[in-house]
């Protein structure tokens, strides 16, 4: 009789256990469905680091130095600094389960260009496109051209001008875009705050830093200031020395890495202006009205010094 308990109890904490454990499982995979933004819910996009597109985990990679990712239908098409490419996400269990994942990616490598094309084709930016059946070369057709923007998801970018492509917004204490130069595998431009494309040119508000990127003479022109430093419009401006000290710092950094890498991609055509005012009137209120709509765009910011006088008069000082 005793044994015959024995068991029962042993019985009980068997199907306990198992029961506990179903439990866990289903809460893992829910999770794990809930944090994918893709249909199969093994597939992640870290947004950190070097955005890394995966299989289940980081060891099981498809993709790293990802820029963006549009998912259709049932496939990813992504792209990154080094080229783009295709993963069927129908992936089988048995694949799943072995980590095969070789068979449902297929990746296109850019042309090797030490110097920036700013008038490439897609063909001629992706030699072996061709190698794609019809369909997938007419989706890639769509993301690159088509202003509708059909492909959209929280993982996708936009093409500004070929070869010229702004990053997904990753996530960060301030939402960011990357300006990228698809053509040398370059980022040129990072936290891109406002934009604007207008005039064949593509006009780019970062705090600290303004950009114009002109199609007409195929030239980037920047300008820096510490005066654009995000704290200067903060609503809690505490003036702490220490934190202007390192935005300084920061800027400088990104004014010696363009001033280090960016002459030789375009051909010594980037530009660095020493003052606003060597922009023309029109590049002056384009950034003007894009700097207006970053600052008021951020519940912790407000305009302070651009309420009583334009931006020009501002940065002349």
């Amino acid at each position: 009789m005793n044994s015959k308990r024995v068991l029962k109890w042993i019985g009980c904490v068997v199907a306990a256990i198992l029961l506990i454990y179903i439990t866990l499982m289903v809460i893992v995979i829910l999770l794990l469905a809930g944090s994918s933004d893709f249909k199969n819910s093994s597939i992640h996009l870290t947004e950190f680091r070097n955005s890394v597109l995966f299989y289940d985990d980081e060891e099981h990679k498809i993709a790293d130095n990802v820029v963006a990712v549009h998912e259709v239908d049932n496939k990813l098409y992504y792209i990154t600094l080094d080229g783009i490419g295709i993963f069927d996400e129908n992936v089988s269990l048995l694949d799943a389960w072995n980590k095969d994942l070789n068979k449902y990616n297929t990746f296109i490598p850019r042309i090797d260009a030490k110097e920036t094309h700013f008038n490439v084709s897609l063909d001629e930016l992706y030699p072996n496109i061709s190698s794609l059946d019809e369909n997938d070369r007419d989706i890639w057709h769509e993301i690159f051209y088509d202003s509708e923007k059909r492909y959209t998801g929280p993982h996708t970018g936009y093409t500004i001008k070929i070869p010229f492509y702004v990053s997904y917004r990753k996530e960060d204490m301030v939402k960011h875009n990357d300006i990228v130069d698809l053509s040398t595998g370059t980022i040129i431009g990072k936290y891109g705050s406002e934009h604007i494309y207008r005039n064949n040119a593509y006009y780019n508000f970062e705090f600290g830093k303004l950009t114009k990127l002109d199609f007409s003479q195929n030239a980037i022109y920047s300008y820096y200031s510490d005066n654009l430093d995000i704290d200067r419009f903060s609503k809690n401006n505490s003036g702490d020395e220490r934190y202007e000290s390192y935005a300084r710092n920061e800027l400088n950094k990104v004014r010696t890495k363009d001033l280090t890498v960016l002459p030789n991609l375009i051909n010594q055509r980037f530009i660095v202006f020493n003052s606003f005012n060597e922009f023309s009137d029109f590049d002056k209120d384009t950034f003007e009205a894009l700097a207006i709509n970053a600052i008021k765009n951020r519940k912790a910011l407000q305009l302070g010094p651009l309420e009583n006088q334009t931006l020009s008069q501002y940065l002349s000082k």
